[in-house]
């Protein structure tokens, strides 16, 4: 599997490359609402750039950098979103799966209208957003998910045989992770 780190400092560029997108079609919206966990960070940036509130709610489809059965929400937006105009964001549109099932719960909800956003999307995803910054079929690794994704790697690695010294060799080679995380969460 191949990977494609994001610094920080990338990952703000990104996003403001994507809310320029959104700013110049010039789209009413009243609200961003993240995708917990990924799209979180985004819509914090986002909402900077747009100066829209932002929300959010909880579906988990990834367990050891494979998807899951994508599940039901499991934390729910508070307020009303009767007649809203949603900007949805998450950090990957992958399979697509959860812009869907999100875009169906917002309109539950009662949303008027609801736009996408990513700034990844990977070239199988079955929902395309609306507006997104880069395609890849690399697994994408966020500054904020260093935990998860090393431990997620590990348990990859591990499954197939890999040696604590392969790993560890493996994840000194990514650029943008810090060796100090490595050391911190190879057992």
């Amino acid at each position: 599997m191949k990977y494609h780190c994001v610094s920080w400092k990338q990952l703000h560029h990104l996003t403001h490359s994507l809310t320029k997108k959104i700013q110049k079609k010039e789209i009413k919206l009243d609200l961003i609402v993240g995708i917990a966990r990924g799209g979180l960070t985004i819509s914090h940036i986002a909402s900077d750039f747009l100066k829209l509130p932002v929300a959010s709610f909880t579906i988990s489809s990834y367990k050891d950098l494979k998807q899951q059965e994508l599940s039901d929400i499991s934390f729910h937006v508070g307020g009303d979103l009767k007649n809203k105009h949603i900007l949805l964001i998450d950090d990957v549109s992958d399979t697509g799966k959860t812009f869907i099932r999100g875009i169906k719960y917002l309109k539950e909800l009662g949303a008027a209208n609801i736009v996408t956003a990513s700034p990844f999307v990977k070239p199988w995803a079955k929902h395309l957003p609306d507006f997104y910054v880069k395609q890849t079929d690399e697994w994408i690794i966020f500054p904020y998910d260093m935990r998860d994704t090393i431990e997620s790697i590990i348990n990859v690695r591990k499954k197939e045989g890999a040696t604590e010294k392969q790993i560890k060799k493996e994840l000194y080679a990514l650029k943008n992770i810090d060796k100090r995380f490595t050391d911190i969460y190879l057992p």
